[in-house]
């Protein structure tokens, strides 16, 4: 916004990297903890399932409510509510004396994220509409950090203060990054921010033309829903596909989510900015492709080859989730359009991607061996295809749908 102060930009930019830093610290903050929380609570086999599951579903839920609950209170009232109810959530989960306490407070946790999940990329294209590639960056990096922290510092804060304190701790980032936001949200009430843009861009918000309609949008929705397929499937069965598969030690496979895991930070800083240059967004859809399909057909046919190459570049497949964030902001042409393609995207994409596991699990249930979720998962990836055709036009969405009202 060329109206707003260098200082509001500037807290604004820092708002969301902080805001980004704790938003999914609870996906993976529960399993290195599983079993010192099965002492007190529950918590093995199916039930642990369980609450595996909910942040895909989660994410689809609040994205459909996502967009009109930020035009209500504003995307700066959106992060205060989304972090403090997160905070509470952590703690909830940190005192929670049973099991189904634990999943509800799990559930509120996850919708909290899904919100934010939402509103990230319209916060980007309202502050920083002219460093999109370099803002989706900051904070998708923040975002790998926050998934991958609790693995490693969840596991240190229960050995030395126990699991409910280590489950609870993460609030503290929570309430940390909504600090800005109450700074700035006071001042874009007052001075009617929010309320001038939402004037100019009206016909955009009210125009009752499905993004359905939009093949720009679509095709955002499939790579995103692509990506998160991928990685909810590996980050799922990787560790024992790979000891019968490759005949690796169950150390070895460890080791092997753990690079696919850490894959995620150079995927989430070098791919945005390379995404809002004119021409990269379908190459980078292909390189994409290139990786999974390589990745699966090693597993396929050469298991016991190399196995920590296919795994590298099945980590690098899912980089067109980066590639999603980036585009919201770049193929929309205002905050609330990227809301509302946001709100779209994690809804679908995340319905799209909370079925793989199962099913990817459910092919090895009913086979006895690994073929038939590799093949399902070899389909999936080319999902990204027309994807890539659509892309490579580049067209913005809201002229898209601008041609049907």
């Amino acid at each position: 916004m060329s109206s707003t102060p260098r200082s509001t930009v500037v807290v604004a930019l820092s708002g969301i990297v902080l805001f980004a830093l704790g938003i999914r610290t609870g996906v993976a903050a529960v399993s290195p903890l599983s079993t010192r929380i099965d002492l007190d609570v529950p918590l093995e086999g199916l039930t642990l399932g369980i609450l595996g599951t909910i942040p895909p579903i989660a994410y689809a839920v609040a994205a459909t409510l996502s967009p009109w609950f930020a035009r209500k209170v504003g995307l700066e009232g959106a992060v205060v509510v989304v972090g403090a109810l997160g905070a509470l959530a952590h703690v909830w989960r940190g005192i929670s004396p049973t099991y189904s306490s634990l999943f509800v407070a799990t559930i509120v946790l996850m919708l909290a994220a899904g919100v934010g999940n939402v509103i990230l990329p319209g916060l980007v294209k309202l502050y920083a509409p002219t460093r999109i590639g370099a803002m989706t960056a900051a904070y998708g990096t923040a975002m790998a950090f926050s998934s991958a922290a609790p693995t490693v510092l969840g596991v240190w804060l229960a050995d030395e203060y126990g699991w409910r304190w280590s489950l609870a701790a993460w609030s503290v980032i929570s309430i940390l990054g909504i600090i800005p936001w109450l700074l700035l949200w006071p001042r874009a009430q007052g001075k009617g921010l929010q309320d001038a843009v939402i004037t100019a861009t009206l016909p955009i918000v009210t125009a009752p033309v499905s993004l359905f309609r939009s093949p720009t949008a679509l095709a955002i929705m499939a790579i995103f829903g692509v990506s998160g397929s991928m990685a909810y499937s590996w980050f799922a069965v990787l560790p024992p596909a790979l000891m019968e598969l490759s005949g690796v030690s169950a150390q070895a496979a460890a080791l092997a989510l753990g690079l696919f895991t850490i894959m995620g930070f150079p995927m989430s800083l070098l791919v945005p900015p390379l995404a809002v240059r004119k021409g990269w967004s379908a190459p980078l859809v292909g390189t994409s492709m290139v990786f999974n399909i390589s990745g699966l057909l090693g597993l396929l046919f050469v298991p016991t080859v190399l196995p920590f190459l296919w795994v590298t570049f099945l980590a690098m497949g899912p980089l067109t989730f980066a590639l999603s964030l980036a585009l919201m902001g770049h193929r929309t042409m205002n905050h609330l359009s990227a809301l509302i393609l946001s709100g779209f995207v994690n809804k679908w994409g995340y319905i799209f991607a909370a079925g793989a596991p199962v099913l990817v699990g459910l092919g090895r249930e009913i086979t006895g061996e690994w073929t038939a979720s590799l093949l399902f998962l070899l389909a999936v990836s080319l999902v990204s295809l027309p994807a890539l055709l659509v892309l490579a036009q580049e067209r913005v969405v809201d002229k898209e749908l601008a041609e049907y009202r």
